[in-house]
């Protein structure tokens, strides 16, 4: 929810990337927050940069990042580019002495988001990833289950993001590797391992089990992957992503299986064995769908800003990210061995 109004404003932030993330998510949501100002923005566009600054009222706009982080008044940036550019942007910003957002992934490579962790802890600054389905208020009841061992011990999780295929509505960056760093498992992928990883609180795979495909779509990245992930501990967690499912609606789902209950996010519903009975211990919540996701944005901000003004560690860091990469990685790995 929208912070109280304070006398003076305790944020300053710089955002690079003009882009429809932007514009439709990131800069409403900052004008709600009233103890935060953006001061400067950036785009390599510098018209798109010009109107964009007009639009939202923020004073200063450039083409160049330096001048961004010239601006001493700044006290960390949005990094909202494609992700090829996120490990020079964030290197840069650290070195201006900036904490720093980054949007997902936070880069293509598990040695890329390494070098971004090291320059954070050198600058001794905060790195948050932009992983806002941690930010879901259904996300964050059915971590506290989990947490306060209501379900037991996670055992089993099958999740994924399946969109119907049609037009496609994000930037065209995304089907260059070279950019992404992949396909689906990058974008849609990406998000489900990261809840999932997050809320069972497992971050190794000890066995990989994956298939790509490109059939669909026809590009030099995969459009669907299906994979089998061995964690350790004995958990499982199946995870599948596609830009192209044959159905008339999109799927995204997932599915939480415990030694003493279960639960289902999107609808969040979790039932817990008690007295020998299973029992819907689901708070009552009638939020719809679709306000739970735009909300996840407006509560990750929130959550950076209060970092950033009393120098707390972020629930989403560039650590965890690290190590959901890595996941990553061995999936494709596994995908390319067949």
């Amino acid at each position: 929810m929208p912070q109280k109004k304070s006398e003076e404003i305790a944020v300053r932030l710089g955002i690079f990337g003009a882009s429809a993330m932007a514009q439709a998510v990131h800069l409403p949501n900052l004008k709600k927050l009233h103890d935060v100002k953006v001061e400067a923005i950036c785009d390599l566009d510098v018209n798109k940069a010009g109107l964009v600054a007009q639009k939202f009222g923020i004073p200063n706009f450039y083409q160049d990042p330096h001048r961004l982080l010239t601006q001493s008044e700044i006290d960390a940036v949005l990094i909202l580019t494609p992700t090829n550019s996120h490990l020079a942007l964030a290197l840069a910003a650290f070195n201006a002495d900036k904490h720093v957002l980054v949007e997902r992934p936070i880069a293509r490579t598990v040695a890329e988001a390494q070098k971004m962790v090291d320059a954070a802890n050198n600058a001794g600054k905060i790195l948050m990833v932009a992983m806002n389905h941690r930010f879901r208020p259904d996300s964050m009841i059915l971590k506290n289950f989990i947490e306060g061992g209501e379900l037991g011990d996670i055992f089993m999780v099958r999740s994924g993001w399946l969109k119907k295929k049609g037009r496609w509505s994000g930037a065209q960056w995304h089907f260059k590797k070279s950019i992404s760093g992949g396909g689906v498992l990058m974008d849609l992928g990406l998000q489900m391992l990261d809840l999932s990883l997050w809320l069972m609180n497992s971050y190794e795979a000890e066995k990989v089990i994956a298939h790509k495909f490109n059939d669909m779509l026809g590009m030099e990245v995969e459009d669907t992957i299906a994979c089998q992930l061995h964690l350790k501990g004995g958990k499982t967690l199946t995870l599948h992503a596609s830009w192209s499912l044959l159905a008339p609606e999109t799927q995204a789902y997932s599915h939480f299986w415990g030694t003493q209950g279960a639960a289902v996010l999107n609808p969040l519903r979790i039932d817990k064995e008690m007295h020998g009975n299973v029992v819907n211990v689901t708070p009552d919540k009638s939020v719809s769908r679709r306000e739970l996701y735009r909300s996840s944005f407006q509560y990750e901000l929130l959550h950076f800003i209060e970092c950033v003004k009393h120098g707390r560690q972020p629930i989403s860091s560039g650590e965890e990210a690290v190590k959901v990469l890595k996941v990553v990685e061995a999936i494709y790995k596994a995908a390319r061995k067949g």
